[in-house]
């Protein structure tokens, strides 16, 4: 069975950020050229040869599951490469809440510094 290979346009419509760490992690050439159609990115100079160092047992190993699908483990991939890349933001729990009184400005004119004798 031969190993299933991303198509080009799956892998250029992923953000630059996201391509750029799975190259790193996965050791990927960029070994061709990058193509752009009317401002539209068609290719980052990844071939279908480069694309072919993505493999199963390298985004089970990644990933830390046993998934065979190809494409499961893909989608799991870019999700897990997303939180690297942009962690969710704390939460604030209702607990943790401080509430904040502000006392409202008096209205009408201030007071004259009256002196008593």
């Amino acid at each position: 069975m031969s190993q299933p290979i991303l198509s080009l346009g799956v892998w250029a419509s992923l953000p630059n950020e996201v391509r750029y760490r799975i190259r790193a992690l996965f050791n990927i050439p960029k070994t061709g050229v990058t193509e752009v159609n009317d401002g539209i990115l068609v290719s980052d100079g990844t071939t279908h040869t480069d694309l072919s160092n993505l493999t199963i047992e390298k985004m089970q190993s990644y990933v830390g599951e046993s998934v065979l699908d190809f494409y499961k483990l893909f989608d799991l991939m870019v999700a897990k490469v997303n939180d690297e890349l942009y962690p969710p933001k704390a939460t604030v729990e209702p607990s943790d809440t401080i509430t904040v009184i502000v006392e409202p400005k008096k209205k009408g004119r201030p007071a004259k510094n009256v002196k008593t004798k």
